[in-house]
């Protein structure tokens, strides 16, 4: 018998896999997706679930798990961005929009890090801008990461505690992050810190073009050149949380005019 080709039963569950793992709807998307980029590197979908989660300052970890804890800012010119496995225009261009990096150390060795943006955040894959409101109480956080050697442990725990506490305590209430829909293991950790999704957005990517629809304002939009502003808030957190244990309300959901 001639082996050319796939078994039909292997080929098939190459193809529904996507299916059984994301839903029907998201398993399409990932077909589209891979279709796209197999037919040009100038092609392809962008699925974004745009997420909200509290910053209530209480501890993530017990007593004895943190008592080894340090965390700090690592700001240009730190010797811990050498670690980072981001290029080095990649971090220079994340100082340059006023993002910040919280690292977190355990006796002197570093764990992971976090970064963040305060108010807004210009999106690096696509063309768009989050502006987040309260903007005084708000963040958004990207490229969090834990160091090889500590995934197993507390590491991921452990950059959430340093964040939880560290922003507390300069005022923010709430950090908001973009989740690409098919990352199902970064779904699973998050689940329960709080996580509340508070829009979707699907962005086409063709060449200088790009077609945006999402759940949040302004709901569709095309560009060849220009940023989108998507407008994020958090009342679902206020929706979701029981009465006797609802985060603080933000203190003025008006908003303010972008500024790009």
């Amino acid at each position: 018998m001639s082996g050319a080709g796939a078994p039909p039963s292997s080929l098939w569950g190459r193809l529904s896999s996507p299916f059984r793992e994301f839903g029907w709807l998201a398993g399409s998307l990932y077909l589209i997706d891979r279709l796209l980029r197999g037919l040009s590197p100038r092609l392809g979908l962008y699925v974004y679930e745009l997420m909200v989660q509290p910053i209530t300052g209480r501890a993530l970890l017990g007593p004895k798990l943190v008592r080894d804890l340090q965390f700090d800012e690592i700001g240009p010119g730190h010797p811990a961005l050498a670690l980072m496995p981001a290029r080095e225009d990649i971090k220079a261009a994340r100082f340059a929009q006023g993002a910040r990096c919280l690292g977190v150390w355990r006796r002197g060795e570093l764990i992971g890090y976090l970064w963040f943006c305060a108010a807004r955040y210009k999106e690096d894959e696509v063309r768009c801008t989050y502006h987040l409101q309260p903007a005084a109480a708000s963040i958004f956080d990207f490229d969090l990461y834990v160091m090889p050697a500590h995934r197993m442990g507390i590491g991921f725990m452990a950059v959430w505690h340093g964040a939880n506490q560290y922003l507390h305590a300069q005022g923010i209430r709430y950090t908001f992050s973009r989740l690409t829909r098919f990352n199902l293991a970064s779904r699973k950790a998050h689940a329960h810190l709080g996580w509340k999704r508070v829009g979707r957005a699907v962005f086409l990517h063709a060449g200088p073009v790009e077609l945006m629809v999402a759940t949040v304002r302004p709901w569709l939009a095309v560009t060849t050149t220009g940023r989108v502003p998507l407008h994020l808030q958090p009342q679902v957190l206020q929706q979701a949380a029981p009465a006797s244990s609802a985060v603080p309300a933000p203190p003025s959901l008006k908003r303010e005019p972008p500024h790009d």
